[in-house]
């Protein structure tokens, strides 16, 4: 069975958001049942608990280091910036695991165009692509499809379509 990996953002989802984040990552999960998934939310973060203070990020990064080294796809839901879910994806890349940057497309979450002056006295725009998801992230070779979405509907056939083409290889 073919081993998909969900990672995603979780530390710096607005609180009034999180429930709902939350919410759609198991629904994806749980969408994807054919599959063995597995995620933090489930995989990882629950049992940290049981673990010491002074280990416990120890355990979280091998854990869900361990996560991603053994799937075959990651699907990464990028709505949320996250220094975790960037090594996860490097860790991905370096593993030459394929990867889908999911995304919801919502002006709340898009990054607002900024300058900034360097010590020459040159005015620059900072380089952030579309604002959604860092132009260093983008540029991971293993990144297969980046997919917007509205609507969960809209996602998962999209998603579906993009496994079934990396699973056909």
């Amino acid at each position: 069975m073919r081993k998909i990996y969900i990672a995603c953002s979780l530390t710096h989802v607005p609180r009034d958001q999180f429930d709902g984040y939350v919410n759609f990552i198991h629904t994806l999960a749980t969408n994807l049942n054919e599959f063995n998934v597995k995620y933090a939310l489930v995989n990882s973060d629950p049992q940290l608990v049981n673990i010491p203070v002074k280990d416990k990020a120890k355990y979280c990064y091998q854990w869900d280091r361990n996560m991603v080294e053994e799937a075959d796809l990651i699907i990464a839901e990028c709505s949320y910036p996250s220094i975790g879910l960037g090594i996860e994806l490097q860790i991905a890349e370096f593993k030459s695991i394929p990867s889908i940057l999911i995304f919801k497309n919502d002006l709340e979450n898009k990054a607002a165009p900024v300058s900034y002056r360097n010590p020459d006295m040159h005015s620059h725009n900072l380089q952030i692509g579309e604002g959604y998801i860092s132009l260093m992230a983008l540029g991971l070779p293993n990144i297969v499809k980046v997919i917007k979405y509205q609507g969960f509907e809209d996602l998962f056939q999209n998603i579906y379509e993009e496994i079934n083409k990396i699973f056909q290889n």
